[in-house]
């Protein structure tokens, strides 16, 4: 099928391009959207305004993105996580987490669509792509760390040590001692419970 697209697909055509597409991408997708109508003589007509005003606002939108990206390039941002031994993460840190700090930052919506990042679970530091237009990237530093620990809070026990303490009988540190379990079995002078 042979359609005008009227707003730019991205992968697929520029606004005001003509071309052949599959029945079902056009019938299912392109039409529906209002991305694209059929190349008829009629709309024909119109593939010189609709590529000057598409380049436009490519080109506006390439000056945004790159401002952005100036804005974003270099940028580093903190990011607080709990984490166990080996600083390894309760969880994980995904792009959701980064986009909402970069929109911190950035003073609008990051998509975190654009941002190329695997699932990071220990901490440290790491260097992530953000890219916000094809062929614009801004390359962002992430720091990982855990919260500052409270003066006199004790470190959590390993499970070996906590086995270790339990085989020993001793007080497992950070934990409080287990409170010796009371008689079950009624005094002498008192009578048991009734059930009603």
């Amino acid at each position: 099928m042979r359609v005008l697209f009227v707003q730019d697909v991205l992968g697929t055509a520029y606004a005001g391009d003509v071309k052949e597409v599959k029945s079902g991408f056009a019938r299912n997708y392109l039409l529906p959207q209002s991305l694209a109508v059929l190349a008829t003589k009629d709309q024909l007509t119109r593939v010189e305004r609709l590529r000057s005003a598409a380049s436009k606002r490519r080109e506006a939108t390439e000056t945004e993105m790159t401002a952005l990206a100036e804005k974003l390039r270099n940028a580093s941002i903190t990011i607080t996580a709990r984490a166990g031994r080996n600083d390894r993460l309760y969880g994980s840190i995904t792009n959701i987490m980064v986009a909402e700090e970069l929109t911190k930052i950035a003073g609008r919506d990051i998509d975190r669509r654009r941002i190329h990042l695997e699932p990071i679970r220990h901490l440290g530091k790491y260097s992530v792509n953000v890219k916000l237009h094809p062929g614009i990237e801004a390359k962002v530093s992430i720091l990982v760390s855990a919260p500052t620990a409270v003066e006199g809070a004790v470190e959590e026990p390993t499970a070996e040590e906590v086995i270790a303490a339990l085989e020993k009988g001793e007080a497992i540190p950070g934990i409080d001692p287990p409170k010796a379990e009371a008689d079950t079995e009624p005094a002498e002078d008192q009578e048991p419970a009734k059930s009603s």
